[in-house]
């Protein structure tokens, strides 16, 4: 579904961000990008988006170059969908129109089709329609914003830092959400994450970038059970277990 390729990107006339990068995402699981600050994640997840053009490698999507495709166009023909870290709703709007900015390049009766469809998924936002979206908390306005990506039946979905603000318990239902679109679409699903735990705790696969490189890669799974992964990247002490053989490290 997504492959990158050798990527390089970085901003105006500065160096490389990303030096080099490939990466693999396929429809039914969820992909998460983890690393320290300033690492790359953003531009990466830019860079698939299309709102940052690759420097040299390729960007694809279903095996073809989309590299140079705008923002717009993936959306409208590759059936892209992207949530920003920030500025994801628009809070002087009500939930029903931020949902359905979403769809406008849809025909009316599919549009129609697929909001009443997310109501009935979302009745949490179902029973605040007619409200603005200012008067949510920070849990309903993420997932209003995963609505608002979704209205338009996306085969891909790109999340930067969707638990970005959110208390613990807030954090944990947005995570059920996105689990919850995977295993119901089968969607491919990829996601810059901060909070690595909760990330691989639905995940699927990882990838750990530093200094513009991916650093490890492997299982979710392997990667949270790991004890180098543990210490290193996610902060906490390493547990006596040995590092999973599967675990993949990229020099």
């Amino acid at each position: 579904m997504i492959r990158v390729n050798n990527v390089r990107a970085g901003y105006g006339d500065g160096p490389d961000i990303l030096q080099g990068i490939d990466l693999t995402a396929s429809g039914g699981e969820i992909v998460t990008i983890l690393g320290p600050n300033g690492c790359g994640k953003s531009t990466l997840l830019k860079c698939i988006a299309g709102f940052v053009r690759p420097r040299g490698g390729a960007v694809e999507m279903e095996g073809r170059d989309v590299s140079a495709v705008a923002v717009h166009d993936k959306v409208k023909h590759h059936r892209m969908g992207f949530v920003p870290q920030t500025d994801n709703v628009f809070s002087t709007l009500t939930v029903a129109d931020n949902v359905l900015l979403g769809a406008r390049h849809l025909p009316v009766p599919e549009r129609n089709e697929r909001y009443a469809e997310l109501m009935a998924q979302y009745p949490s936002l179902a029973s605040k329609q007619e409200r603005k979206a200012s008067a949510l908390s920070g849990g309903e306005r993420q997932i209003l914003s995963l609505a608002r990506a979704l209205i338009s039946t996306p085969k891909v979905l790109l999340l930067d830092e969707p638990s970005a603000g959110l208390s613990p318990l807030m954090m944990h239902e947005v995570f059920a959400a996105i689990a919850a679109i995977r295993d119901r679409t089968g969607m491919c699903i990829v996601m810059v994450e901060q909070n690595a735990f909760e990330a691989l705790s639905v995940a699927d696969r990882a990838y750990v970038l530093s200094l513009g490189k991916v650093a490890i890669e492997g299982r979710a799974a392997d990667l949270l059970a790991d004890p180098a992964m543990r210490h290193l990247y996610l902060g906490g002490e390493p547990p006596p277990a040995e590092p999973h053989p599967r675990l993949a490290a990229v020099s």
